[in-house]
């Protein structure tokens, strides 16, 4: 009998071990490590620009860069220079009372869209998407909304297949991020959290992300976001695509709501940002 209870401890410590791995891992998983700033790591570098030849650009001159792919530019962006803040131009984002900011559905009459894809991203599996920030300092989250990210499609060019991994603001006011993965007629919605990660309001705060594709079939894909340099989300755990993809550029969308919600804003808000900087290398680091 002592032995087979001997046995038996011994068999539920085991289990217990196992179970306590899993926790940790998943754990692990969702917890920020020290990694530094993808910004210091990533050196090859464009800027999506608002001067040309020392001169602002107008919005008009804006669209023509994008080839007219854009809602909302014409009526709620605004390009100036500014007086004070990490950079001399900025762009103002307005998101007007009681009107629809959800961009990505083609029918907001506020907020801004659109996708900026350099050819040199193509083929990428990783990228570096860094930007300055400020929300107003009586900026409401409402039911949340989102900001610029990193996009890709499909290695195969197939224009149904796609992501999109983006920063958001959650109804609470803290910060998350959501993944939106497409591929034919399906779309699939992953929020990611971090629980204590509140943006900044009433100035500017600089966001970094960091995204490199999972390998395919695998839950290897890697997503971070700094705030100021701290690390404030990671996720290592991620599947984007059981395809191959690559990034190709990125999603510059600022609206209340989400993907399968459409919202009015609570107040008149404008929120700043400054020139959009990508960056990529061609060996991408875990």
């Amino acid at each position: 009998m002592k032995a087979l209870d001997a046995r038996f401890v011994v068999f539920n410590a085991a289990a217990a071990l196992v179970g306590l791995a899993a926790v940790v891992f998943v754990v692990r998983s969702q917890l920020p490590s020290h990694a530094t700033p993808c910004g210091e790591r990533y050196h090859t570098a464009m800027t999506f620009g608002l001067e040309r030849s020392g001169a602002v650009l107008t919005v008009a001159e804006l669209q023509g860069t994008l080839g007219g792919r854009d809602v909302g530019l014409a009526h709620n962006v605004q390009i100036a220079r500014l007086r004070e803040g990490p950079v001399p131009v900025g762009m103002a984002i307005s998101l007007p009372r009681e009107r629809v900011t959800a961009p990505d559905t083609g029918t907001a009459d506020g907020g801004m869209s659109f996708s900026w894809e350099p050819r040199a991203l193509q083929g990428q599996t990783g990228a570096c998407l860094s930007y300055q920030l400020m929300l107003p300092a009586t900026f409401d989250p409402s039911v949340g909304g989102a900001l610029p990210g990193i996009r890709g499609t499909d290695r195969s060019g197939q224009a149904e297949g796609g992501f999109v991994a983006r920063p958001a603001w959650r109804r609470n006011g803290e910060g998350g991020a959501d993944q939106i993965v497409r591929a034919a007629s399906e779309k699939r919605l992953l929020r990611l959290e971090s629980h204590g990660f509140v943006l900044p309001r009433g100035r500017w705060a600089k966001l970094d992300q960091e995204l490199v594709l999972n390998t395919p079939k695998r839950k290897d894909g890697v997503y971070r976001i700094w705030v100021d340099g701290a690390l404030v989300l990671e996720r290592t755990d991620l599947e984007v695509s059981a395809a191959p993809m690559t990034v190709s550029g990125v999603a510059a969308s600022v609206f209340y709501g989400s993907e399968d919600a459409v919202v009015r804003a609570p107040q008149d808000t404008k929120i700043w940002l400054s020139p959009l900087e990508v960056r990529w290398q061609q060996a991408t680091p875990r």
